[in-house]
Protein backbone atom coordinates (compact mmCIF):
# COMPACT_ATOMS: atom_id res chain seq x y z
CA UNK A 1 0.00 0.00 0.00
CA UNK A 2 1.30 3.31 -1.17
CA UNK A 3 2.43 5.99 1.94
CA UNK A 4 -0.41 8.09 0.58
CA UNK A 5 -3.00 5.54 1.27
CA UNK A 6 -1.49 4.66 4.71
CA UNK A 7 -1.72 8.09 6.24
CA UNK A 8 -5.29 8.55 4.72
CA UNK A 9 -6.17 5.24 6.77
CA UNK A 10 -4.88 6.78 9.90
CA UNK A 11 -6.97 9.64 9.41
CA UNK A 12 -9.77 8.01 8.75
CA UNK A 13 -11.24 9.42 5.48
CA UNK A 14 -10.07 5.97 3.44
CA UNK A 15 -12.41 3.38 4.16
CA UNK A 16 -10.98 -0.30 4.30
CA UNK A 17 -9.71 -1.33 1.56
CA UNK A 18 -9.11 -4.81 1.20
CA UNK A 19 -11.69 -7.12 3.40
CA UNK A 20 -14.42 -5.58 5.60
CA UNK A 21 -17.64 -3.88 5.31
CA UNK A 22 -16.11 -1.40 2.41
CA UNK A 23 -13.98 -3.44 0.70
CA UNK A 24 -11.76 -1.64 -1.83
CA UNK A 25 -9.48 -3.48 -4.00
CA UNK A 26 -9.65 -6.80 -5.14
CA UNK A 27 -6.61 -7.99 -3.02
CA UNK A 28 -4.81 -9.74 -5.34
CA UNK A 29 -1.16 -9.54 -5.54
CA UNK A 30 0.35 -7.65 -8.02
CA UNK A 31 2.38 -9.22 -10.89
CA UNK A 32 5.43 -8.44 -11.99
CA UNK A 33 4.50 -7.45 -15.30
CA UNK A 34 2.16 -5.14 -14.79
CA UNK A 35 1.48 -1.22 -13.44
CA UNK A 36 -1.08 -0.39 -11.05
CA UNK A 37 -4.12 1.58 -11.84
CA UNK A 38 -5.59 3.67 -8.89
CA UNK A 39 -9.36 4.27 -9.19
CA UNK A 40 -10.61 6.43 -6.40
CA UNK A 41 -13.70 6.50 -5.26
CA UNK A 42 -15.51 9.63 -3.57
CA UNK A 43 -18.26 8.21 -1.69
CA UNK A 44 -21.27 9.83 1.32
CA UNK A 45 -21.27 6.82 3.94
CA UNK A 46 -22.36 9.83 6.34
CA UNK A 47 -24.28 12.75 6.58
CA UNK A 48 -27.71 13.35 5.16
CA UNK A 49 -26.74 11.48 1.44
CA UNK A 50 -25.53 8.20 3.31
CA UNK A 51 -29.34 7.21 3.39
CA UNK A 52 -28.96 6.97 -0.53
CA UNK A 53 -25.61 5.65 -0.89
CA UNK A 54 -26.17 2.22 0.82
CA UNK A 55 -24.26 -0.67 -0.92
CA UNK A 56 -22.38 1.72 -3.62
CA UNK A 57 -18.74 1.42 -1.93
CA UNK A 58 -19.64 -2.49 -2.19
CA UNK A 59 -21.02 -1.96 -5.31
CA UNK A 60 -17.79 0.05 -6.64
CA UNK A 61 -15.54 -2.60 -5.04
CA UNK A 62 -17.06 -5.73 -6.57
CA UNK A 63 -17.11 -3.76 -10.10
CA UNK A 64 -12.99 -3.23 -9.76
CA UNK A 65 -12.42 -6.69 -8.43
CA UNK A 66 -14.23 -7.89 -11.75
CA UNK A 67 -12.68 -5.78 -14.16
CA UNK A 68 -9.50 -7.34 -13.25
CA UNK A 69 -11.16 -10.76 -13.91
CA UNK A 70 -13.26 -10.36 -16.95
CA UNK A 71 -11.49 -7.28 -18.81
CA UNK A 72 -8.89 -7.40 -21.60
CA UNK A 73 -6.38 -5.51 -19.48
CA UNK A 74 -3.04 -5.79 -20.64
CA UNK A 75 0.14 -4.69 -18.40
CA UNK A 76 -2.65 -3.12 -16.19
CA UNK A 77 -3.95 -4.21 -12.72
CA UNK A 78 -6.52 -1.84 -11.13
CA UNK A 79 -6.23 -0.98 -7.53
CA UNK A 80 -9.98 1.02 -6.15
CA UNK A 81 -10.11 2.27 -2.37
CA UNK A 82 -13.56 4.68 -1.13
CA UNK A 83 -13.23 7.43 0.49
CA UNK A 84 -16.17 9.19 2.40
CA UNK A 85 -16.84 12.46 1.47
CA UNK A 86 -19.17 12.66 5.03
CA UNK A 87 -21.74 14.53 2.29
CA UNK A 88 -19.40 17.59 2.95
CA UNK A 89 -17.44 19.72 1.00
CA UNK A 90 -14.77 20.84 2.86
CA UNK A 91 -14.11 17.10 3.76
CA UNK A 92 -14.75 16.48 0.00
CA UNK A 93 -12.38 18.78 -0.96
CA UNK A 94 -9.82 17.33 1.42
CA UNK A 95 -10.25 13.64 -0.08
CA UNK A 96 -9.69 14.82 -3.65
CA UNK A 97 -6.64 16.93 -2.66
CA UNK A 98 -5.73 13.49 -0.99
CA UNK A 99 -6.31 11.26 -3.73
CA UNK A 100 -4.68 13.97 -6.47
CA UNK A 101 -1.48 15.00 -5.11
CA UNK A 102 1.65 12.95 -3.80
CA UNK A 103 3.69 10.76 -6.05
CA UNK A 104 1.10 8.32 -6.93
CA UNK A 105 -2.25 9.86 -7.52
CA UNK A 106 -4.87 8.26 -9.25
CA UNK A 107 -5.91 7.53 -12.79
CA UNK A 108 -9.44 8.70 -12.29
CA UNK A 109 -12.09 9.15 -9.76
CA UNK A 110 -15.79 8.21 -9.58
CA UNK A 111 -17.72 10.62 -7.85
CA UNK A 112 -21.79 9.92 -6.06
CA UNK A 113 -23.46 13.78 -5.53
CA UNK A 114 -24.43 16.05 -7.47
CA UNK A 115 -23.60 19.03 -5.19
CA UNK A 116 -20.47 17.64 -4.57
CA UNK A 117 -19.47 17.20 -8.18
CA UNK A 118 -20.62 20.45 -8.92
CA UNK A 119 -18.54 21.66 -5.80
CA UNK A 120 -15.61 19.98 -7.41
CA UNK A 121 -15.54 20.78 -11.27
CA UNK A 122 -13.35 23.49 -11.14
CA UNK A 123 -10.48 21.38 -8.95
CA UNK A 124 -11.32 18.39 -11.34
CA UNK A 125 -10.39 21.24 -14.68
CA UNK A 126 -7.61 22.59 -12.25
CA UNK A 127 -5.80 18.70 -11.49
CA UNK A 128 -6.93 17.37 -15.02
CA UNK A 129 -8.63 14.82 -12.84
CA UNK A 130 -11.76 13.59 -14.85
CA UNK A 131 -14.65 12.12 -12.39
CA UNK A 132 -17.02 9.45 -13.92
CA UNK A 133 -20.08 9.94 -11.36
CA UNK A 134 -23.81 9.93 -11.58
CA UNK A 135 -24.59 13.08 -11.02
CA UNK A 136 -26.09 14.79 -14.03
CA UNK A 137 -26.75 18.73 -13.55
CA UNK A 138 -26.65 20.78 -16.31
CA UNK A 139 -23.75 22.96 -15.33
CA UNK A 140 -21.40 19.59 -14.63
CA UNK A 141 -21.80 19.18 -18.23
CA UNK A 142 -21.16 22.86 -19.90
CA UNK A 143 -17.67 22.83 -21.49
CA UNK A 144 -14.63 22.96 -20.31
CA UNK A 145 -15.48 20.00 -17.75
CA UNK A 146 -13.64 16.97 -17.08
CA UNK A 147 -16.98 15.31 -15.10
CA UNK A 148 -18.71 12.99 -16.87
CA UNK A 149 -22.06 11.91 -16.22
CA UNK A 150 -22.94 8.62 -16.41
CA UNK A 151 -26.80 8.94 -16.49
CA UNK A 152 -28.97 10.43 -18.40
CA UNK A 153 -29.27 14.35 -16.98
CA UNK A 154 -31.77 15.30 -14.75
CA UNK A 155 -33.06 17.45 -17.39
CA UNK A 156 -34.00 14.82 -19.54
CA UNK A 157 -35.09 11.97 -17.15
CA UNK A 158 -37.87 14.44 -16.34
CA UNK A 159 -38.47 15.27 -20.16
CA UNK A 160 -38.97 11.15 -20.45
CA UNK A 161 -41.22 11.30 -17.47
CA UNK A 162 -43.29 13.92 -18.54
CA UNK A 163 -43.60 12.58 -22.59
CA UNK A 164 -44.74 8.86 -20.64
CA UNK A 165 -47.22 10.56 -18.62
CA UNK A 166 -48.81 12.15 -21.16
CA UNK A 167 -49.11 9.27 -23.61
CA UNK A 168 -49.52 6.26 -21.07
CA UNK A 169 -51.01 7.63 -18.16
CA UNK A 170 -52.97 11.15 -18.37
CA UNK A 171 -55.29 9.47 -21.68
CA UNK A 172 -56.49 6.74 -18.81
CA UNK A 173 -58.03 9.23 -16.82
CA UNK A 174 -60.20 10.64 -18.89
CA UNK A 175 -60.65 13.97 -18.01
CA UNK A 176 -61.44 16.91 -20.17
CA UNK A 177 -58.71 19.52 -18.78
CA UNK A 178 -55.11 19.96 -18.83
CA UNK A 179 -53.35 17.94 -16.26
CA UNK A 180 -51.95 19.96 -13.28
CA UNK A 181 -48.37 19.64 -12.82
CA UNK A 182 -46.51 20.32 -9.68
CA UNK A 183 -42.36 19.89 -8.59
CA UNK A 184 -42.09 17.82 -5.57
CA UNK A 185 -38.02 17.85 -4.88
CA UNK A 186 -35.69 18.12 -2.46
CA UNK A 187 -34.26 21.64 -1.42
CA UNK A 188 -31.26 21.15 -2.49
CA UNK A 189 -28.57 21.46 -5.92
CA UNK A 190 -29.56 17.80 -6.63
CA UNK A 191 -33.47 18.71 -6.09
CA UNK A 192 -33.48 21.78 -8.20
CA UNK A 193 -31.01 20.61 -11.33
CA UNK A 194 -34.03 20.34 -13.09
CA UNK A 195 -36.17 23.18 -12.68
CA UNK A 196 -34.59 25.29 -15.87
CA UNK A 197 -36.37 27.10 -18.02
CA UNK A 198 -36.16 24.73 -21.17
CA UNK A 199 -37.24 21.98 -18.86
CA UNK A 200 -40.15 24.32 -17.86
CA UNK A 201 -40.51 25.12 -21.29
CA UNK A 202 -40.92 21.81 -22.82
CA UNK A 203 -43.41 20.87 -20.06
CA UNK A 204 -45.92 23.45 -21.03
CA UNK A 205 -45.52 22.64 -24.58
CA UNK A 206 -47.35 19.36 -23.73
CA UNK A 207 -50.29 21.46 -22.64
CA UNK A 208 -49.55 20.87 -19.05
CA UNK A 209 -50.91 23.47 -16.28
CA UNK A 210 -47.66 24.09 -13.73
CA UNK A 211 -49.26 24.68 -10.43
CA UNK A 212 -47.07 24.29 -7.98
CA UNK A 213 -43.67 23.77 -6.33
CA UNK A 214 -42.36 22.29 -3.05
CA UNK A 215 -39.47 21.61 -1.73
CA UNK A 216 -38.28 18.80 1.24
CA UNK A 217 -35.94 19.10 3.59
CA UNK A 218 -32.63 16.87 3.61
CA UNK A 219 -34.46 14.99 6.32
CA UNK A 220 -38.30 15.69 6.92
CA UNK A 221 -39.69 15.87 9.88
CA UNK A 222 -43.09 17.44 9.28
CA UNK A 223 -44.59 18.17 5.40
CA UNK A 224 -47.80 18.78 6.45
CA UNK A 225 -48.13 22.33 4.53
CA UNK A 226 -46.32 20.88 1.04
CA UNK A 227 -49.12 18.47 0.89
CA UNK A 228 -51.74 20.61 1.69
CA UNK A 229 -50.60 22.72 -1.15
CA UNK A 230 -50.54 19.75 -3.67
CA UNK A 231 -54.13 18.78 -2.40
CA UNK A 232 -55.20 22.47 -2.01
CA UNK A 233 -53.53 22.91 -5.72
CA UNK A 234 -55.74 19.78 -7.20
CA UNK A 235 -52.38 18.74 -8.73
CA UNK A 236 -52.51 15.29 -11.26
CA UNK A 237 -48.81 14.42 -10.69
CA UNK A 238 -45.29 15.86 -9.49
CA UNK A 239 -41.70 15.43 -10.96
CA UNK A 240 -38.34 16.07 -8.74
CA UNK A 241 -35.94 13.91 -7.29
CA UNK A 242 -34.95 12.73 -3.75
CA UNK A 243 -33.75 9.96 -1.75
CA UNK A 244 -36.32 6.83 -1.07
CA UNK A 245 -36.20 8.10 2.93
CA UNK A 246 -37.36 11.82 2.18
CA UNK A 247 -39.60 10.52 -0.10
CA UNK A 248 -40.98 8.14 2.70
CA UNK A 249 -42.11 10.83 4.86
CA UNK A 250 -43.83 12.65 2.09
CA UNK A 251 -45.63 10.18 1.29
CA UNK A 252 -46.85 8.65 4.46
CA UNK A 253 -48.55 13.00 4.91
CA UNK A 254 -50.21 12.41 1.42
CA UNK A 255 -51.71 9.23 2.85
CA UNK A 256 -52.71 10.79 5.44
CA UNK A 257 -54.49 13.36 3.25
CA UNK A 258 -56.35 10.80 0.19
CA UNK A 259 -53.75 11.94 -1.93
CA UNK A 260 -52.15 8.50 -3.18
CA UNK A 261 -54.58 7.77 -5.58
CA UNK A 262 -54.80 10.70 -6.83
CA UNK A 263 -51.16 11.93 -7.25
CA UNK A 264 -48.61 9.91 -9.79
CA UNK A 265 -45.33 10.72 -8.11
CA UNK A 266 -42.24 11.07 -10.72
CA UNK A 267 -38.91 10.84 -9.26
CA UNK A 268 -35.15 10.95 -11.28
CA UNK A 269 -33.08 7.96 -10.52
CA UNK A 270 -31.52 8.23 -7.23
CA UNK A 271 -34.55 7.02 -5.69
CA UNK A 272 -33.97 3.39 -4.61
CA UNK A 273 -37.15 1.48 -5.78
CA UNK A 274 -36.25 -1.45 -3.62
CA UNK A 275 -35.31 0.64 -0.26
CA UNK A 276 -38.47 2.61 -0.81
CA UNK A 277 -40.67 0.09 -0.79
CA UNK A 278 -39.07 -1.47 2.71
CA UNK A 279 -39.55 2.19 4.23
CA UNK A 280 -42.72 3.02 2.17
CA UNK A 281 -44.10 -0.42 1.64
CA UNK A 282 -47.85 -0.29 -0.09
CA UNK A 283 -47.69 3.97 0.05
CA UNK A 284 -45.24 3.91 -2.80
CA UNK A 285 -48.19 2.14 -5.51
CA UNK A 286 -48.03 5.50 -7.38
CA UNK A 287 -44.27 6.15 -7.38
CA UNK A 288 -42.44 6.14 -11.20
CA UNK A 289 -38.88 6.16 -11.28
CA UNK A 290 -36.61 7.07 -14.24
CA UNK A 291 -34.62 4.12 -13.77
CA UNK A 292 -31.07 3.55 -15.25
CA UNK A 293 -30.43 -0.06 -13.89
CA UNK A 294 -32.59 -3.17 -14.30
CA UNK A 295 -34.76 -4.22 -11.49
CA UNK A 296 -32.50 -6.91 -9.04
CA UNK A 297 -35.11 -9.61 -10.17
CA UNK A 298 -33.80 -9.18 -13.26
CA UNK A 299 -30.25 -9.36 -12.87
CA UNK A 300 -29.36 -13.34 -13.97
CA UNK A 301 -30.77 -12.37 -17.41
CA UNK A 302 -29.73 -8.74 -17.76
CA UNK A 303 -26.37 -8.42 -15.85
CA UNK A 304 -24.98 -12.00 -14.63
CA UNK A 305 -22.20 -10.99 -13.64
CA UNK A 306 -22.95 -8.71 -11.10
CA UNK A 307 -25.29 -11.34 -9.65
CA UNK A 308 -22.18 -12.96 -9.47
CA UNK A 309 -20.56 -10.85 -7.16
CA UNK A 310 -23.53 -9.80 -5.16
CA UNK A 311 -24.18 -13.31 -4.12
CA UNK A 312 -20.82 -13.11 -2.25
CA UNK A 313 -21.49 -10.45 -0.23
CA UNK A 314 -22.71 -10.98 3.36
CA UNK A 315 -24.98 -9.30 4.46
CA UNK A 316 -26.29 -8.52 1.36
CA UNK A 317 -26.53 -4.78 0.58
CA UNK A 318 -29.27 -2.61 -0.93
CA UNK A 319 -28.77 -3.74 -5.19
CA UNK A 320 -29.66 -0.29 -6.33
CA UNK A 321 -26.82 0.90 -4.88
CA UNK A 322 -24.59 -2.07 -5.34
CA UNK A 323 -25.33 -2.19 -9.16
CA UNK A 324 -24.68 1.95 -9.00
CA UNK A 325 -21.49 1.28 -7.31
CA UNK A 326 -20.66 -1.69 -9.50
CA UNK A 327 -21.44 0.02 -12.73
CA UNK A 328 -19.63 3.24 -12.30
CA UNK A 329 -16.75 0.97 -11.29
CA UNK A 330 -16.76 -1.15 -14.57
CA UNK A 331 -17.24 2.31 -16.63
CA UNK A 332 -14.16 4.04 -14.77
CA UNK A 333 -12.45 0.21 -15.39
CA UNK A 334 -13.47 0.80 -19.16
CA UNK A 335 -11.83 4.27 -19.35
CA UNK A 336 -8.56 3.49 -18.16
CA UNK A 337 -8.58 0.32 -20.14
CA UNK A 338 -9.00 2.40 -23.36
CA UNK A 339 -6.21 5.07 -22.14
CA UNK A 340 -3.74 2.13 -21.35
CA UNK A 341 -4.63 1.33 -25.20
CA UNK A 342 -3.56 4.62 -26.75
CA UNK A 343 -0.82 5.67 -24.49
CA UNK A 344 0.19 2.92 -22.61
CA UNK A 345 -0.07 1.25 -19.13
CA UNK A 346 3.17 3.01 -17.29
CA UNK A 347 1.76 6.85 -19.17
CA UNK A 348 -2.22 6.65 -17.47
CA UNK A 349 -2.57 9.47 -15.75
CA UNK A 350 -6.01 11.67 -15.96
CA UNK A 351 -5.05 13.54 -19.08
CA UNK A 352 -4.66 10.18 -20.58
CA UNK A 353 -8.64 9.16 -18.87
CA UNK A 354 -9.85 12.45 -19.95
CA UNK A 355 -9.03 12.00 -23.78
CA UNK A 356 -9.73 7.97 -23.71
CA UNK A 357 -13.43 8.76 -22.18
CA UNK A 358 -14.37 11.65 -25.01
CA UNK A 359 -13.81 8.09 -27.48
CA UNK A 360 -15.95 6.05 -25.04
CA UNK A 361 -18.51 4.73 -27.25
CA UNK A 362 -21.76 1.64 -26.65
CA UNK A 363 -20.43 0.82 -23.71
CA UNK A 364 -23.56 -1.34 -22.14
CA UNK A 365 -21.63 -2.06 -18.30
CA UNK A 366 -21.86 -5.46 -18.92
CA UNK A 367 -25.80 -5.59 -19.00
CA UNK A 368 -27.15 -3.55 -16.60
CA UNK A 369 -28.59 -0.94 -18.08
CA UNK A 370 -28.67 1.43 -21.71
CA UNK A 371 -25.30 2.09 -22.86
CA UNK A 372 -22.57 4.65 -22.32
CA UNK A 373 -21.41 7.27 -24.86
CA UNK A 374 -19.13 10.46 -24.77
CA UNK A 375 -17.67 12.95 -26.92
CA UNK A 376 -15.34 15.83 -27.16
CA UNK A 377 -18.70 17.96 -26.40
CA UNK A 378 -20.27 15.39 -24.86
CA UNK A 379 -20.14 14.76 -20.97
CA UNK A 380 -23.61 13.17 -20.14
CA UNK A 381 -23.70 9.15 -21.63
CA UNK A 382 -26.99 7.76 -21.65
CA UNK A 383 -30.11 8.61 -24.13
CA UNK A 384 -32.59 6.76 -22.62
CA UNK A 385 -34.06 5.68 -19.26
CA UNK A 386 -36.16 2.88 -17.69
CA UNK A 387 -39.44 3.99 -16.43
CA UNK A 388 -39.80 1.93 -13.88
CA UNK A 389 -43.47 1.64 -11.52
CA UNK A 390 -43.46 1.06 -8.22
CA UNK A 391 -46.48 -0.59 -7.70
CA UNK A 392 -47.76 -4.20 -5.67
CA UNK A 393 -45.16 -4.25 -3.72
CA UNK A 394 -42.20 -4.44 -6.82
CA UNK A 395 -40.61 -2.17 -9.44
CA UNK A 396 -41.55 -2.96 -12.41
CA UNK A 397 -40.07 -1.64 -16.30
CA UNK A 398 -42.79 -0.69 -17.90
CA UNK A 399 -41.01 0.67 -20.34
CA UNK A 400 -37.59 2.09 -21.94
CA UNK A 401 -38.34 5.46 -22.65
CA UNK A 402 -36.39 8.01 -25.04
CA UNK A 403 -35.20 10.94 -23.05
CA UNK A 404 -35.54 14.52 -25.38
CA UNK A 405 -32.33 16.80 -25.06
CA UNK A 406 -33.58 19.60 -22.76
CA UNK A 407 -30.09 20.33 -22.05
CA UNK A 408 -28.59 23.46 -22.08
CA UNK A 409 -24.77 23.60 -21.83
CA UNK A 410 -23.70 25.82 -23.75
Amino acid sequence: MSSKLKGALLSGLVLTLVGGFLAGTSGSALAQDKVKAWIGHLVHVTGPFAAGISGVPEGFSAGIEAANKYMELPGLQLEGFNVDGGSDTAKSLQAFKLMTEGSDPIAVMVGSSTPIDLALKTWNIRKKMPNITGGSDDELAKLPSYTFSVTAPYVNQVGAWIDYYMENVWPKKNQNRPPRFAWLTWDNAFGRAAMTPKTIEYIKSKGIEIVDEEFIPLTPTDVGAQVLRLKEKGVDFTAGSMYHNALAVVLKEMDKNGLLDQIDIGMTYATNSDALISTAHELARNVYITGLFWPFSTWEEHAPKYLEYYNKRTPAPSPFGYGAGFSHGLIAAEAVRLAAAAVGPDKVDGEAVYNALQKMNGFDAWGIGPANSFSETKRSSQSSVFMIRVNEGKPTVVKEQPTPDLTNTQ
